[in-house]
């Protein structure tokens, strides 16, 4: 347990910080626009790895999230309305970076009836256009979603306007967890059946879903969720060491060993995900960028 709390620790203490040419250009460009990125707001020990690859995660729908799951540092509260004039600046400062593939994560938002979708829409359509007008490429967007109210009509909307590639939506941990460690008003059933609407509304999308742990589930509901995953068509995983983000969060039951997180890593593999990422550095956006081959294939077929 000490060796494993010493790995973490020393893991926690490093930051990859903007050494190579695109690096430094982001995080100049970032610093000028006053973008607001997860890899800087979260300090991110990832965030050189992800940048040198012109990929980086952003927050969308405010800062303020209507839900309490125990293990987040997102503010919890009542969140402002939604800017829709500021779209435009937004989607200009991002496309400025001029990246390849885009993350963005949202807060969920109970107070709106369509919990933040057309919002997602317009402003991804906007990114799109001025990546386009300003640096001539197509991009690349990743979207972590809340479960939208675990309302089909809601994700329909996000996934018919066709402004995404990737599909993610987390399950966090595993069932027998959920009521301790999620909001309430999330299910573990209800987070499976978001994953499995995406494959029935756009058999093409990429889903993608994310375990944390060390919360204190046991190997075989690791091994269960990734089941549960996969029966779902989930085609990326990632899977990460939790540590307590401040004093306010739950507790860190366990740390796990590299052995244990290369015996998860196999089992999920085998199990036949097309994107695996494990460890104790692993965060849902970690690595991203490299689901590009594959969003590739899928749209040629």
């Amino acid at each position: 347990m000490n060796n494993n709390l010493n790995n973490l620790n020393n893991l926690k203490s490093r930051l990859f910080l903007p050494v190579d040419d695109n690096s430094k250009r982001i995080n100049k460009i970032i610093n000028e626009t006053r973008v607001s990125t997860v890899c800087q707001e979260a300090r991110c020990p990832n965030r050189g790895i992800c940048w040198s690859n012109l990929s980086a995660t952003f927050l969308l729908l405010g800062s303020i999230c209507t839900r309490s799951c125990r293990f987040c540092y997102i503010k919890k509260g009542k969140p402002a309305s939604l800017d829709y004039s500021s779209i435009d600046k937004l989607a200009i400062s991002i496309a400025k970076l001029n990246l390849n593939y885009h993350t963005f994560t949202m807060v969920t938002r109970d107070d709106l009836p369509d919990h933040g979708v057309n919002y997602l829409i317009n402003f991804f359509e906007k990114l799109r256009y001025y990546s386009l007008k300003l640096n001539s490429k197509v991009i690349y967007i990743e979207a972590l979603i809340s479960d939208l109210g675990q309302n089909y009509d809601n994700l329909k909307l996000l996934l018919n306007s066709n402004v995404i590639d990737v599909l993610a939506h987390n399950v966090e941990t595993v069932r027998r967890l959920t009521p301790i460690i999620r909001d309430k008003r999330f299910s573990y059933d209800g987070s499976l059946k978001v994953l499995k609407w995406a494959k029935e509304i756009k058999n093409t999308i990429i889903t993608k879903s994310s375990i944390i742990l060390g919360f204190g589930e046991e190997m075989n509901e690791v091994f269960e969720t990734l089941n549960d995953l996969r029966s779902v068509d989930c085609d990326a995983i990632t899977i990460g060491q939790y540590y307590k983000p401040s004093n306010k969060q739950i507790e860190v039951f366990k740390i796990y060993s590299q052995e244990e997180f290369d015996i998860i890593k196999d089992f999920a593999i085998n199990l036949g995900f097309k994107f695996v990422k494990v460890g104790y550095q692993v965060r849902t956006s970690y690595m991203a960028y490299e689901l590009i081959d594959l969003i590739k294939s899928r749209k040629s077929n």
